[in-house]
C-alpha cells in the first residue's frame, strides 16, 4: 500500500467515524416503577424539545414487558411557530392497567445535544389526585 492509500484509507475511516458519530439516534428513557392505586392509574408526560425533528413514543409498560397504554394526547409544535425555533412535543399517556408500571419513552431522530427532555411519571387515584412522583431526563 502506498503512502498516499495509507493516507486515504485513514482519513476516509476517521470522516466515517465522524459522520457516523453525529448521525441521529434513538434515545430511550425508562422511569422507575410504580404501583398504580387499586381504583386509580398510572400518568406519563413527556415535555422534550429538540432543534431537529424528532419522533417521541410514549408507553406504559406492565411487569411482564407488554404495552398496557390505554389513553393519551400529543401536541407537536414546529420551529415556524415557536419562539425559540425549535420543535415542541407533549406526550400524556395512562393505563388503568392493574399490572401497569414505569413509562419508556423512545425519541428517535435525536441529537442529544439537541434535545431537552423531561419525562414525569405519576400514580393517581380515582379522582386523579397525585399520589406519587418519579421523573426522569
Amino acid at each position: 500500500m502506498t503512502r498516499f492509500s495509507k493516507t486515504l484509507a485513514v482519513g476516509m475511516m476517521l470522516a466515517l467515524g465522524s459522520a457516523a458519530h453525529a448521525a441521529p439516534q434513538a434515545v430511550t428513557i425508562r422511569t422507575a416503577s410504580l404501583t398504580p392505586d387499586p381504583a386509580g392509574y398510572l400518568y406519563c408526560s413527556v415535555r422534550a424539545d429538540s432543534a431537529t425533528s424528532v419522533d417521541v413514543t410514549t408507553r406504559i409498560i406492565a411487569v411482564d414487558g407488554s404495552d398496557v397504554t390505554e389513553f393519551g394526547s400529543s401536541f407537536v409544535a414546529s420551529p415556524s411557530i415557536s419562539d425559540d425555533r425549535r420543535y415542541h412535543i407533549d406526550n400524556d399517556m395512562g393505563s388503568m392497567h392493574d399490572d401497569a408500571r414505569y413509562c419508556e419513552v423512545t425519541i428517535r431522530r435525536a441529537r442529544k445535544r439537541d434535545l431537552h427532555v423531561a419525562v414525569t411519571f405519576e400514580s393517581r387515584d380515582a379522582n386523579g389526585t397525585v399520589l406519587t412522583t418519579v421523573e426522569a431526563h
